[in-house]
């Protein structure tokens, strides 16, 4: 009841959007002095932009293309995306030198995908042209440096590395900037051309800088937030079977030790790997006890998408492990759960973990059930040094 009561949420927001998207580009073009026979044209190129942008939203969601957990926020999109309609019909009121529109393309993109981004940041961006009369240069210069742009930050997660895309993209909008102001100055250099564009670039670079502290706001730190308590071991679904399923939560635990480590060397998403790794059985364990399916139990304790996404791929035998994160739990719990049921059986023997660990990794390598996962044969070598290499933390797991 609740997911239908959401996805008609979505439904409204995505209504409201396009409603308000066509009333203001309809009341802009009357203000501009269009004709009726020029709004009404504009109108119909319009809501098939609008629409297109709507549809490859839903259809990016559908099949989990958008940026980070955005399928999960449709306000998000929507709240920038009639921003960028405002602005973009107020910007036809200076000189086209002083458009800070590739602000709107990093935001579009932020907030949905790359492809959304860019069919709505075009959309936008041809309507600011059509109100200003402006050349379809000015369209393609503007696209293009957006375009840069909304590839430079596309790949933006926890680490939140955004120094050497923001050097790249000021270069970049500094250099076509000069560029446009000589080729339409015929090449004579003229200082009072250069105030507009001037100030243009660094009230760019403050709108990108806006931007990209909102999304690391309503985003990265969100996200980094929910980990914090669910990566917690007094969190209550992990703590609780301390006490009911003893087994079950040290595999958790010693589980969770060797994906986080591993995770962490290979530079993969250490909160996600961590997660899996205290989640990936007791998740099954609960969804038993409490008759609920496991999107229900995670939604009942607000786990992230990603994290979502890696417990299906685990427990779910139709999907294949496809996350870095997934294969790192999965051969992290064939590893812990091999080595803790020989040390169960034979106490008294002297066991080479090294042996265990590497024979168990290269079974799975030639099982072929890791195939179809983005892990390289490099990431799985080095997984395998991980494991070997921790003689001492198998002994505490002998003493357990």
């Amino acid at each position: 009841m609740k997911e239908g009561k959401t996805k008609w949420q979505n439904v409204i927001l995505l209504v409201i959007m396009f409603l308000f998207s066509m009333f203001a580009t309809g009341i802009a073009a009357y203000y501009y002095g269009k004709s009726f026979r020029e709004i009404f044209m504009l109108l119909i190129v319009s809501a098939a932009s609008f629409g297109s942008v709507i549809f490859s939203y839903e259809q990016s969601n559908i099949y989990q293309r958008l940026h980070y957990d955005n399928g999960n926020y449709y306000a998000r999109f929507v709240f920038m995306f009639i921003i960028s309609i405002i602005v973009g019909c107020l910007l036809p009121l200076l000189p086209s030198g002083g458009w800070a529109v590739p602000a709107i393309a990093l935001a579009m993109t932020l907030f949905s995908n790359t492809t959304t981004g860019l069919m709505a940041y075009a959309g936008i961006l041809g309507i600011c042209v059509y109100f200003s009369d402006a050349s379809i240069l000015i369209f393609l210069i503007y696209f293009l440096v957006g375009g840069i742009i909304s590839v430079l930050f596309e790949g933006l997660d926890e680490d939140y590395r955004t120094g050497a895309p923001m050097l790249v993209a000021v270069i970049l909008y500094t250099v076509v900037m000069t560029a446009k102001i000589m080729f339409e100055n015929q090449g004579i250099p003229d200082l009072e051309k250069y105030i507009i564009p001037i100030i243009n670039v660094f009230i760019t670079i403050l709108l990108m800088m806006a931007v990209l502290r909102l999304y690391c706001a309503v985003v990265i730190d969100k996200e980094k937030g929910k980990y914090l308590v669910i990566n917690d071991q007094e969190f209550p679904l992990l703590a609780k079977y301390k006490e009911e399923n003893e087994a079950l939560y040290y595999n958790a635990i010693h589980t969770a030790y060797f994906a986080e480590k591993a995770a962490r060397m290979l530079h993969m998403d250490v909160n996600i790997a961590k997660c899996g790794g205290y989640y990936h059985k007791i998740i099954v364990a609960e969804c038993r006890k409490e008759e609920k399916t496991l999107e229900e139990i995670c939604q009942m304790y607000k786990f992230p998408p990603k994290s979502v996404q890696l417990l299906q791929e685990y427990n779910y035998k139709s999907l294949t492990l496809k996350m870095k994160e997934t294969v790192v739990v999965y051969l992290a719990d064939s590893v812990v759960s091999s080595i803790m049921y020989l040390l169960e059986k034979e106490q008294k023997n002297e066991i080479d973990y090294g042996k265990i660990a590497t024979a168990i990794i290269h079974r799975k390598i030639d099982s072929g059930i890791l195939n179809q996962s983005d892990i390289s044969l490099s990431e799985l070598g080095g997984m395998e040094k991980i494991f070997t290499g921790e003689k001492l933390y198998y002994d505490f797991l002998r003493r357990e």
